[in-house]
């Protein structure tokens, strides 16, 4: 027991020598200048003595080792080793003042306790010596954090604010500049908040006079903290800034921060930011009720609108949540995102909705409640030269997907649709039609229905990564026709929107997004050069490639023979047509463009695909006339 017990004291000693080591070695410089500092400034005030007479000066004596004791004491008491100091605000310098008075104090007392004949200082000074040490103690403590908010050499930023969070951001950049930008003005959504100052950088005006401010103070650069409550104000900015040919950047909201894998608070502007409309995340929320505790199955988990639906769906905490792709590296990418940020159950199906028995035998084993189907292929001019294979995915694999889901019991089939099914003039719109129709002809218990909506920003194939990738080279930037037009919407609206229809959505009902007004695609890549500071045409060249195979110069919303009435949802609509077409023509037109495909009988594929979507007779005369204003979608009013 002896043993064990000198065994236990050495243990202990070794780990006291360890941590007096690697405190000393972590603290120790820092600590000794700060004993440096207030030793000597006690020196100075023993010299001088009372009333400016000088006095003898004992360099070496017992205040060699109380003032380390004494500044150990008030340092451990405030913490200040605990402190990053790169950062540090008027809390940590009161904190520095407070340790430098304890110390005092503390080394008063000991000085009066010490006999007359060896006390080190007479009896004020310590007290005297405390404001000057303090002072110096904290511009040593403070240097980094003076170092880093000291006015930089580079282009002058002015930065846009919206509302007080956007102040807590704009300190975070001021604080921490980017090396080539420095914050040199403010701009402010509220006047109360003019002439005022964050962290020595000046609020200059008000959002209604930025044009005048950037002639004013030189602007090279505008950067916007982003606000969801402000799109409107922030995309009329966008234009002032554009005009100006300025490069814009965005900074993230505090919000967002925890998302931001860049490491860099300033961002480039993006085509997200100039289309982005009002934020229906929140409408999300709204719709838990369907989601929350349920089981709920997303195809094609691992492509763009897919992917979005899964992160919106884990907020709003499903029982369970299948995700179902053919991509393997797609699919493990997704579900080690998902799987980090939240603690949904989380489960993976590598299968082909193409394969019927696999599938099938996935939604037996996983008995989904609401299943979104976004899985297909949407390349329009890659489909035209692959025809069977967008068959064969987009209508089989589609009809594969209702038939499995109709099986199990599926209460709500949410069908992901796009304008391209509305002309009809491609391959891949024929199938997406197809879709549309399996949809809406569907007889039985399960509730399902398609939302329609147009190109999203920044999807895989879309435009818009290839045109920021062109600028990032130097140029050209190629686009297909200089009139070329699409409606466009960012991933997270579209994914919202859908989710969304789960609180009000009909069966057997075709619904699409209010895509606002179409988008010339040549003046959104010269708003994404100016972006960047750059000359259209000058700095950066356009050329026009030409319409590929299957493409349009403008897609529609609706057909000829549809029209639209209004729901619940401001931006979800109710596409109203007359469907001629019976689940039992369907399963013989799918059987037989199957057969087609796998007979390699290309020709008559495409021409069988377009004959079976194309529109039918003219409206017969018991069907309510749609009416219509010149160049506006046919509107029906709400029975």
């Amino acid at each position: 027991m002896a043993e064990v017990g000198r065994h236990k004291d050495r243990l202990s000693v070794s780990y006291l020598l360890l941590w007096l080591v690697t405190g000393i070695k972590k603290y120790g410089l820092a600590f000794l200048v700060e004993c440096v500092i207030f030793y000597l400034a006690l020196l100075a005030y023993q010299a001088i003595g009372y009333f400016g007479r000088f006095g003898p000066v004992q360099l070496v004596s017992l205040g060699l080792i109380l003032v380390p004791v004494c500044v150990a004491i008030g340092e451990a008491t405030f913490r200040l080793y605990r402190r990053v100091w790169a950062v540090a605000g008027l809390q940590d310098a009161i904190a520095i003042a407070l340790a430098v008075a304890e110390a005092a104090l503390i080394l008063t007392i000991l000085n009066r306790l010490i006999p007359g004949d060896i006390r080190p200082y007479r009896f004020p000074v310590p007290l005297l010596a405390a404001p000057t040490a303090a002072a110096a103690i904290a511009l040593f403590r403070l240097w980094p954090r003076l170092i880093s908010s000291a006015p930089r050499a580079g282009n002058r930023l002015l930065i846009v604010v919206f509302d007080e969070l956007g102040y807590g951001t704009a300190k975070a950049v001021i604080q921490r500049p980017n090396p080539d930008w420095t914050p040199i003005g403010i701009i402010t959504a509220d006047r109360r908040d003019l002439k005022k100052t964050v962290n020595g950088v000046p609020v200059v005006g008000h959002i209604e006079d930025l044009p005048h401010w950037i002639r004013v103070i030189h602007a090279d650069g505008v950067a916007f903290v982003m606000s969801a409550r402000h799109s409107a104000d922030m995309r009329r900015l966008f234009t002032t800034c554009l005009d100006a040919k300025l490069p814009i950047f965005t900074i993230a909201g505090p919000d967002d921060w925890l998302r931001d894998e860049s490491g860099s608070r300033l961002r480039r502007l993006t085509a997200d930011d100039l289309v982005g409309r009002a934020p229906w995340e929140m409408e999300v929320e709204l719709a838990g009720e369907q989601i929350r505790g349920r089981t709920i199955m997303v195809t094609g988990a691992a492509g763009s609108i897919g992917s979005e639906l899964c992160r919106l769906l884990v907020r709003l905490q499903p029982g369970r949540l299948i995700l179902v792709d053919n991509n393997e590296s797609g699919l493990f990418d997704i579900g080690e995102e998902l799987r980090a940020t939240s603690p949904v159950d989380l489960q993976q199906a590598l299968v082909s909705i193409v394969d019927r028995e696999l599938l099938l035998r996935v939604f037996v084993e996983e008995r989904p409640e609401v299943v979104f189907h976004a899985a297909a292929y949407k390349h329009v001019p890659m489909l035209e030269s692959h025809p069977e294979q967008a068959v064969m995915t987009n209508v089989v694999g589609t009809h594969n997907t209702l038939r499995c889901a109709a099986d199990v019991g599926v209460a709500r089939f949410v069908l992901v649709s796009t304008d391209k099914a509305v002309a009809r003039h491609s391959v891949m719109g024929c199938t997406k039609r197809m879709c549309e129709l399996m949809v809406v002809a569907h007889q039985g218990p399960m509730a399902c229905w398609a939302v329609r909506f147009g190109n999203v920003v920044g999807s895989r194939g879309s435009v818009v990564p290839i045109f920021e990738r062109q600028i990032q080279q130097g140029g050209p930037v190629t686009i297909t026709h200089p009139d070329v037009s699409r409606y466009l919407m960012t991933i997270r609206e579209a994914a919202a929107l859908i989710i969304s229809t789960l609180r009000f959505a009909s069966p057997q009902h075709l619904y699409m997004l209010d895509m606002g007004e179409p988008i010339r695609i040549m003046d959104l890549a010269h708003d994404l050069i100016r972006a960047r500071g750059l000359r259209p045409g000058v700095d950066i060249e356009i050329v026009a490639t030409g319409l590929r195979p299957g493409e349009r110069l403008h897609e529609d919303l609706l057909s000829s023979e549809e029209g639209w009435r209004p729901t619940a949802h401001p931006a979800i609509r109710e596409v109203v047509s007359p469907v001629r077409v019976t689940a039992d023509d369907l399963e013989w037109t799918i059987e037989r463009l199957s057969g087609l495909a796998a007979g390699d009988r290309t020709d008559e594929l495409v021409r069988a695909l377009k004959r079976s979507v194309a529109p039918g007779p003219e409206t017969p005369a018991e069907e309510p006339a749609v009416a219509r204003a010149p160049g506006e979608f046919s509107k029906i009013d709400e029975p």
